[in-house]
């Protein structure tokens, strides 16, 4: 293959093929993401194309407005909206890792487990453990009657501790 893209100065049909098909699951992975985290990912003129194919409802104009941004982005350096798309998808992945991890402490906090207090005050050195106990007796009666005030709080104390220690 690589013999005959050689010989004839330019990839292959199936190759460019290949190419555009790669750019379009790209866009349409674009696509997906938010107003905010369009913002802090690509460029300008991109993210522009990408909001108008957002508001776009109709079938087949979103396909074209697609194919518009294929063949924008086949002009333009392949690799950077690929490696911009890479980069959220990663910092989105350790965010959410973060979120279940206090989830889960929340949760093994609620039902007492000593290696959850252990892990507590070993990971937060900071935490004040008397407002954490007490939040988490409070969640605990809150349960049985329906209430989550307590609940939500224990998460919001938990998340500023993981804060603070990044």
């Amino acid at each position: 293959m690589d013999q005959r893209n050689e010989e004839y100065g330019r990839p292959s049909k199936s190759q460019r093929k290949r190419e555009m098909s790669e750019l379009l699951s790209t866009v349409k992975e674009l696509e997906l993401l938010s107003l905010k985290e369009l913002e802090t990912s690509i460029d300008q003129e991109l993210k522009q194309k990408i909001l108008e194919l957002q508001r776009i409802n109709k079938g087949s104009a979103k396909k074209r407005q697609r194919q518009h941004i294929v063949k924008f982005l086949s002009k333009q350096d392949k690799s950077f909206a690929r490696e911009d798309l890479d980069k959220l998808k990663t910092s989105k992945m350790t965010k959410n890792q973060k979120f279940h991890e206090i989830e889960t402490l929340r949760e093994r906090l609620l039902i007492k487990q000593e290696k959850a207090f252990e892990y507590l005050k070993e990971s937060y050195p900071s935490i004040d453990m008397k407002k954490i106990k007490s939040l988490i007796d409070l969640a605990q009666q809150e349960d049985k009657h329906g209430n989550r005030t307590h609940y939500k709080e224990l998460f919001k104390v938990l998340r500023r501790a993981q804060q603070s220690v990044l």
